[in-house]
């Protein structure tokens, strides 16, 4: 199984079974793991710039200009959401993201 797999078998898990890896279901400990998830995964390969990409993906995705973190412009532009409904999206943009740069783990 390549690393991109194994990042979107552990987001699948986020999305089925939060509490296995949360201490509690609000979008707050959501949002701070995947923070710390994604900030994790670009130190250990390499790729210190992981946090800038993904944020310039999503501002692409809602073709929005930003110098918020992602997780954040979520909070933001997507404010008339209910808190539930930012944690599907913001897990589902995590899962777009690896999805459509499989290889975001090379060296560029």
């Amino acid at each position: 199984m390549d690393i991109t797999n194994k990042v979107l078998g552990w987001i699948d898990v986020m999305k089925r079974r939060p509490l296995m890896i949360l201490s509690d279901e609000t979008l707050s400990s959501l949002k701070s793991y995947i923070e710390g998830f994604t900030d994790g995964l670009g130190h250990i390969y390499d790729n210190g710039k992981l946090r800038l990409e993904i944020s310039l993906w999503f501002q692409n995705k809602i073709n929005a200009q930003s110098d918020m973190l992602w997780t954040n412009q979520i909070l933001s532009y997507y404010s008339d959401k209910t808190e539930e409904e930012l944690k599907i999206i913001m897990l589902q943009s995590l899962e777009d993201y690896f999805k459509e740069n499989p290889e975001w783990y090379k060296k560029r």
